[in-house]
């Protein structure tokens, strides 16, 4: 079954660790937690950033996603922390060659990588990448801010991925709501990312309860 994946976007530590808290007391409906962190020049809105979370410590499998140019920088603090994850966006370099340096040296270092694209890059640009990292994430919205519309070719984007790599774990993330965490998980998805769907609810335990009967039915 496709997993849910709660994902937390702040720019504000005190924030930051109330969700977290939220999430630890909702912490048996998921396994893994998704961190957002923008560097305020890849996207405008910076967010707390690896060297902000020195206390933080959690139970879950951590994903950092950067959406950041130089992602590399992060990666000895976000190991310290113990992120097992890293996922670098395909947009902030300049050719798939500098990307794959930083997706090598990350796996050097022992992270996971996974690259992270855009609703508006073509995934045959990232054709010389896909089958070099663990999870490729492709965004339903473009990326910055919770609670955007997603981008409805985002689903034949997941099947297309589908059909080139049986290998690569497909992970979804922006704009999810209930009815189209199903649609990505039947077109092939295989992590449902969820921010503002559950953190932003009224009941975040009963938000959770529905996406999980949601994709228990795929």
């Amino acid at each position: 079954m496709p997993e849910l994946v709660p994902a937390i976007l702040t720019n504000d530590v005190s924030d930051f660790r109330k969700k977290h808290a939220d999430l630890l007391a909702l912490g048996q409906y998921f396994s893994k937690l998704h961190i957002d962190f923008i560097d305020g020049e890849f996207l405008p809105n910076k967010t707390v950033m690896p060297a902000d979370l020195g206390f933080f410590q959690s139970p879950f499998k951590l994903m950092a996603h950067f959406m950041a140019y130089r992602p590399e920088k992060y990666f000895d603090t976000i190991l310290r922390i113990g992120f097992s994850w890293a996922l670098v966006h395909m947009e902030a370099f300049d050719s798939p060659d500098h990307a794959l340096e930083v997706i090598r040296e990350g796996s050097d270092k022992g992270l996971s990588m996974g690259l992270a694209i855009n609703p508006e890059t073509p995934l045959h640009h990232a054709a010389k990448l896909i089958t070099k990292v663990g999870v490729v994430q492709l965004m339903g919205v473009h990326p910055g801010a919770q609670g955007r519309a997603f981008e409805p070719n985002t689903l034949e984007k997941i099947k297309e991925l589908k059909s080139l790599t049986r290998n690569v774990i497909i992970a979804v993330d922006g704009g999810m709501k209930l009815g189209l965490a199903g649609k990505c998980a039947d077109a092939g998805a295989d992590l449902i990312i969820i921010g503002s769907a559950i953190l932003h609810a009224s009941h975040p335990k009963e938000a959770l309860e529905a996406f999980k009967r949601e994709l228990e039915l795929i």
